[in-house]
């Protein structure tokens, strides 16, 4: 079997892999020569844009890589799709639009030509930004395919950045006859009989450490080769033979926080034109200003250093029902450009903003819809707001087509409560047939604030720390920094907008915190005390 690594990079900007360093060198050069340690692979290529050739020339004479381009940098409505779904993903698979981490700069009738060029009889999926890859591990996964001549494709479950999935030419000739992805093989199907990916023959053989720790391994971003470069200070000369277990170990050793959130939570405003049942404001009352243009600006500004922090617009009101919303997206596209998701009712706003929506830099919109009825939704929303949130959605979408685009992901999300189950299994089934994703979640209590509407308490009997504020940071609309969004009427401020930085509130307040849940202080904080949600990512 001829196998081909293929390392696409057809999802990165001009300055990415080849030109992003790792203890001096491009993270692409760390890839290509960690693979060339494998001895069953066959060439090494790497698929690209016109405006990557230069930074790819010297990695190409320096290693042997063999480069194919594909002309000047087009858009590719799926293959933005896939990239902006894995930004919101950090295991090998469970993104959104049935993505995985494979999926990334996978294009199949390009991938499909190549293998043809090449006359490979597979091809192996790398990501670019694996300065990690395990070449035990890929010559494992080689092995396995070779020795089950029915297979079609072989995946490694190891965390992001250590291995891949290799696909024979029968499968990749249907996924490009088909133009889709590899990981729709990995995901749920309503009309699909399928069995569990983990539990079939094309699963090779993993190390139970590398395939379930929580952390990825890719230098995709400056926080990533942060975090590695902490870790394996001491390794020095050993890093390039160390394995994937040895890795997965130090990372563990080393419990440092980032300098800044991965995650934030920004709340616009306090108004919501519905009242669900798990609303915070149906059972307090929860006014504050809305958040100011300056203060969203040093916001973005201040975290700018890290440009893959995620950005959530939420909190107690309804975003585009704030009278900034869209210039506040624009500031986060422009500083970052972050990744921005955006949690909406699409009820109470008129067809003008649908439309500037679906014209917006923001990459998810989630759409609360937690009913497949009028009846059941005026029973959850509070409002008799059915069908008009149906209208603006088809409207969203349609004017999504219309740009022949991919963006923004359109994300139904079904709070699951006492008044809605009968209605679940049939609403996800529907949403994820029509538009390909669909979210289901449970409600919170807000830490004991609100009456309780969960069907049941999904925390696990034994307490640990929260992980959230490992991560995430939320800031409210009057420029309060919180210990996270259960906090609705910010009563456990960690810090102010403008009287601290970010990186000061995370480094020292939030430390303290998390020392207190380390040490199982809880009583000092109140609302983690009474919390059931800190088991949540």
């Amino acid at each position: 079997m001829k196998v081909t690594a293929v390392l696409s990079l057809l999802h990165e900007p001009p300055t990415g892999s080849a030109t992003r360093l790792f203890r001096g060198k491009p993270v692409l050069e760390w890839t290509v020569g960690r693979l060339a340690r494998a001895k069953r692979l066959g060439a090494i290529t790497a698929l690209c844009w016109d405006d990557q050739l230069a930074s790819l020339d010297p990695i190409s004479r320096s290693t042997g890589l063999e480069v194919f381009s594909k002309g000047p940098r087009v858009a590719l409505p799926q293959l933005d799709g896939v990239t902006t779904a894995q930004k919101w993903a950090d295991g090998w698979r469970g993104g959104l639009l049935s993505t995985c981490h494979f999926d990334l700069g996978f294009y199949a009738p390009w991938h499909h030509e190549l293998c043809e060029k090449t006359q490979s009889d597979a091809v192996l999926l790398i990501d670019p930004s694996s300065a990690l890859v395990d070449p035990e591990l890929i010559d494992g996964l080689v092995a396995h395919a070779q020795a089950d001549d029915s297979l079609e494709f072989a995946f490694s479950p190891a965390a992001p950045g250590f291995a891949g999935v290799l696909i024979l030419t029968t499968l990749l000739n249907r996924l490009a006859a088909a133009n889709t992805h590899f990981g729709r093989l990995m995901h749920y199907h309503p009309d699909q009989s399928s069995r569990e990916p983990l539990a079939g023959e094309s699963c090779a053989p993993t190390p139970t450490p590398v395939a379930r720790t929580p952390h990825r391994f890719t230098l995709e971003s400056h926080r990533q080769i942060h975090r590695i470069t902490a870790a394996m200070e001491s390794l020095n000369g050993q890093l390039v033979s160390s394995g994937a277990e040895e890795l997965v170990r130090r990372v563990h050793a080393h419990q440092s926080p980032d300098p800044l959130p991965r995650e934030v939570v920004l709340e616009l405003n306090t108004t919501r034109s519905t009242r669900p049942i798990f609303w915070a404001g149906a059972s307090l009352n929860i006014t504050r200003p809305d958040l100011t243009i300056a203060a969203a600006e040093q916001l973005f500004a201040e975290l700018a250093s890290f440009a893959d922090t995620r950005i959530t617009i939420a909190g107690v009101g309804d975003p585009l029902l704030a009278p900034d919303v869209f210039r506040i997206i624009d500031l986060a596209k422009s500083h970052g450009p972050f990744p921005v998701h955006l949690e909406t009712d699409l009820h109470g706003i008129s067809a003008d903003t649908v439309t500037r929506l679906a014209a917006s830099p923001v990459d998810i919109i989630s759409v609360h819809l937690p009913a497949l009825s009028p009846q059941t939704y005026a029973k959850v929303m509070g409002c008799d707001g059915y069908a008009a949130v149906l209208n603006n959605l088809r409207l969203l979408l349609s004017e999504r087509q219309t740009r022949r685009s991919a963006l923004p992901i359109v994300v139904p999300v079904f709070t699951k409560c006492q008044a809605n189950p009968a209605e679940m299994e049939a609403w996800y089934d529907q949403w994820l047939r029509a538009i390909g994703s669909a979210v289901v979640r449970g409600p919170s209590d807000c830490a004991g604030q609100i009456p309780a509407t969960a069907v049941a308490d999904m925390s696990p009997p034994g307490r640990r720390p929260c992980t959230r504020i490992q991560s995430r940071l939320t800031v409210l609309s009057d420029g309060r920094v919180i210990s996270c969004e259960e906090d609705v009427l910010g009563l456990q401020r960690l810090g102010i907008m403008g009287e601290e930085s970010i990186s000061q509130i995370w480094q020292k307040q939030f430390e303290a915190l998390r020392s207190d849940h380390r040490k199982g202080e809880l009583s000092k904080h109140i609302l983690c005390q009474r919390c059931r949600e800190w088991h949540r990512p």
